[in-house]
């Protein structure tokens, strides 16, 4: 059997080596464009803060492929040849397939924005952008982070981290408005704040200025804000969201939205191809229909459920459920399934302390556990997500009891160090 992987990120590397765990015997090959070890794209902020070296990055040590019999091949793949069952390699080279995994990704977009082709303009989504910045980040005292996600925040941490001082630009009302509410977000941007962030929120950057440097190019020097306020800085970090990459079967018959879209095996409308990871719209676990989850604990599951159907064994993807972490100036937050629901649909259940960076809110729904956010001590969130992917019926009088007390659940253990 001849297995083609695209893209050697979270979603291909778990296929790989689900693959691999069924079938000894199957040749796998994986092409990717980024001619190195499998890393956490997750992590490349903290390569740019300094507090991890560029090895900090990798999932897999430098045997991998070979221990795991993987031909890997660095390279651009341009176009899927259903037909023949190939892929066209922007090289020319033609490489065949009985079993295909498009396992692309998502690359960062932004709407356009004058200015945006300027030096000291970045994007933080690889490892070469990381590196990139980090070799920038010496001539900068000040930079403007366009973007209040995670992946800003993020960002905004590692430049942080090199003593830059940093103002987050966002245009949504609070901050990671997909992983938060109001009451949360003031917690985070007031955490922030204390430690010397500038946060602008219901915001955007309408321009970015610039002026010549030395080498004769145009260089950033400000941003302009739809508030009419101009910020000078020497660095922009455009972080507003990411598209899948769908280019690669454009033509194939694969069906795309705004993702490839599979069924729960992981397989795309044209037989043998599969997707997953970011660029995939699958099963939304708990809104019913298809959706893009660009998170790396989604990426891993689908890559792992693509694999299992790749070699011929039957196993069905539950569907995506929203699940983020994230720790903002050393306070925990962790947020699961629907966070926000329409006014007059289901209960909802708070407790907040913002003296003690405290807060917890419990989404129910039809007697179920549908949503939760936890921020300070988090401690016993699996418990909670688990009783949303279990789709358990809950004691709302119990539920309350834990929005002050520690999480614990009958049916449920904690695990001490050690495993015990």
């Amino acid at each position: 059997m001849r297995y083609l992987i695209i893209g050697n990120s979270a979603a291909g590397i778990f296929a790989a080596e689900t693959i691999r765990g069924l079938d000894s015997n199957g040749k796998i090959t994986m092409i990717s464009k980024e001619d190195c070890l499998p890393y956490s794209r997750c992590l490349t902020s903290y390569f740019l803060g300094k507090e991890i070296s560029e090895e900090g990055m990798n999932i897999r040590n430098k045997d991998f492929y070979t221990q795991t019999g993987i031909d890997f091949r660095g390279g651009n793949a341009e176009r899927v040849d259903s037909d023949y069952k190939c892929v066209w390699l922007d090289s020319g080279e033609k490489v065949g397939y009985d079993k295909l995994l498009i396992a692309t990704g998502a690359s960062p977009f932004s709407p356009p924005l004058e200015g945006s082709d300027m030096k000291g303009v970045f994007q933080l989504r690889t490892s070469a952008d990381a590196k990139a910045m980090a070799e920038f980040a010496p001539k900068v005292k000040t930079a403007v982070v366009m973007g209040a996600g995670l992946v800003g925040l993020k960002g905004a941490h590692g430049l942080h981290e090199l003593g830059i001082k940093v103002i987050v630009v966002g245009s949504a009302p609070y901050l990671m408005r997909y992983s938060t509410d109001p009451e949360s977000s003031e917690i985070l941007i007031r955490l922030l704040e204390n430690d010397g962030y500038r946060i602008l929120l219901n915001t955007k950057a309408e321009r970015i200025l610039g002026e010549r440097n030395s080498e004769g190019r145009m260089a950033v020097s400000g941003v302009v804000l739809n508030s009419g306020e101009h910020i000078p800085c020497q660095m922009v970090l455009k972080a507003i969201g990411v598209r899948p990459n769908v280019q690669l079967v454009e033509g194939s018959g694969v069906f795309v939205n705004k993702g490839i879209v599979v069924d729960e095996e992981m397989e795309t409308h044209v037989k043998d191809i599969y997707a997953a990871g970011d660029v995939a719209e699958a099963d939304d676990f708990l809104q019913g229909g298809k959706s893009v989850s660009a998170l790396w604990p989604t990426a891993t599951e689908q890559g792992i459920i693509a694999g299992y159907n790749m070699a011929g064994v039957k196993r069905s993807y539950p569907g995506a459920l929203a699940l983020n972490s994230a720790v903002i100036c050393g306070v925990g937050l962790i947020s699961a399934g629907i966070m926000n629901l329409p006014p007059g649909e289901g209960i909802v259940l708070k407790a907040v302390e913002p003296k003690r960076n405290f807060y917890r809110k419990f989404v129910i729904k039809d007697g179920r556990l549908i949503g939760m956010i936890m921020v300070g001590k988090i401690e016993g969130a699996g418990i909670l997500s688990g009783l949303i992917r279990k789709k358990a019926k809950v004691d709302l009088n119990y539920l309350n009891y834990l929005l002050t007390n520690p999480v614990k659940y009958q049916g449920y253990f904690p695990v001490g160090k050690g495993g015990e």
